[in-house]
């Protein structure tokens, strides 16, 4: 069976699971440690996703826990793949509901990944949406952060005339889904930062937040050691101090605490590179690790220089890895717990925010080791 077929039967089941992505979360709370996410950030949680569709869910699910604040609340994130079973509900639901404002991001999206154009000669087929849950925010919800992924080297500086030509078609599509164009500052630093990217590199990401300021983010994927990722910063228009990124990320590779990293940046509309610096871990070369194991090393450092909270960091040790089978609502399914990668966010010269990406696959009761072919 293709990727496809497979795809369409796991979403046709899902599908059956529940009406909203709330409900489906609803099924699994006793899943969640209310040490990560519990009180008043859960109730925000459980408020804004009983506003989205159940196929926004169907391909797994996604949180951004903040383990450095005490406040018990996460992001959310959920991704679709144009030509999916789940991609065709959901931009059926959104010309069902025309007057809800936080689909139309998503739905332009969708609809150039759609298209004969440069995202699908690059392989843009996976759609990421990021939603903040802020407990005490008040007002209407946001809207979500759009991110479009394209296929693994499709943006690689290996193609240095191939790879700009998808990095400037990946960065137009999302900025029209957030109903802005790029301006010739922003166009010039998409350039710059592709230009001094080095070999074996490349772009896993574009993503924007049309609620927030405007601008680009981008993700910078590929780069196994420590001096990969400073020579790298010190050619960008990045205005940090790349020094003061070394110690911790050394200190972690001599630990062996990752395989690779990844850098995030922020691209104003003025064209200039935010101050802000993201460094991600990932513990392996696989995006989908199960066990707590690989990641020990990383969350013992985090730990031991005092970069996040105690608790939290054990709730995350303890409580998020494994397989194990669940009654759903209309059967038994198997759910996957993992962490995709650990994200530290630099603002001036020290590590302030400390990030777990964690996530969720919910399968057909599959044999377990089917699950961890993904």
């Amino acid at each position: 069976m293709n990727i496809e077929e497979s795809r369409a039967g796991l979403e046709k089941h899902m599908l059956a699971q529940a009406d909203s992505v709330g409900e489906l979360l609803e099924q699994f709370r006793g899943r969640i440690s209310p040490v990560l996410i519990g009180g008043p950030g859960w109730d925000r949680l459980l408020e804004r996703t009983r506003t989205l569709p159940i196929s926004l869910a169907t391909s797994g699910f996604g949180f951004e826990l903040p383990l450095h604040e005490p406040e018990l609340r996460a992001d959310f994130g959920v991704a679709l793949f144009e030509g999916s079973l789940s991609a065709a509900h959901f931009e059926e639901w959104c010309r069902a509901h025309p007057d809800d404002p936080s689909t139309a991001a998503a739905s332009r999206l969708l609809g150039a990944m759609g298209r004969e154009s440069a995202i699908q000669r690059i392989g843009g087929t996976k759609l990421m949406l990021e939603y903040d849950i802020d407990p005490g925010r008040a007002g209407p919800l946001p809207d979500p952060g759009v991110f479009l992924y394209t296929a693994p080297d499709a943006l690689s500086r290996d193609d240095s005339v191939r790879g700009l030509e998808g990095f400037h078609a990946a960065a137009d599509a999302v900025a029209a889904a957030g109903a802005w164009k790029l301006e010739a500052g922003e166009r010039r630093q998409i350039e710059r930062l592709f230009s001094v990217m080095p070999l074996g590199t490349g772009i896993g990401s574009v993503g924007a937040f049309p609620a927030r300021s405007g601008g680009l983010r981008i993700a910078v994927t590929g780069l196994e050691k420590t001096r990969d990722l400073t020579a790298f910063l010190e050619r960008t228009d990045w205005p940090g101090r790349p020094e003061a990124v070394a110690p911790f990320v050394s200190e972690m590779e001599e630990r062996d605490a990752f395989a690779h990293l990844a850098a995030h940046f922020d691209i104003a509309p003025q064209g200039g590179v935010g101050p802000s610096l993201g460094v991600s871990f990932y513990a392996r070369d696989t995006q989908w690790v199960k066990e707590t194991g690989p990641w020990m090393e990383l969350i013992e450092g985090i730990g031991e220089h005092g970069l996040a909270l105690p608790e939290k960091l054990s709730a995350l040790a303890t409580s998020w890895s494994g397989v194990e089978t669940v009654f759903g609502r209309r059967s038994m399914l198997l759910v996957v717990k993992g962490i995709h990668h650990i994200k530290l966010v630099l603002s001036g010269d020290r590590f302030t925010q400390v990030k777990a990406y964690v996530f969720v696959l919910i399968l057909p009761p599959f044999p377990a080791a089917a699950a961890t072919g993904r």
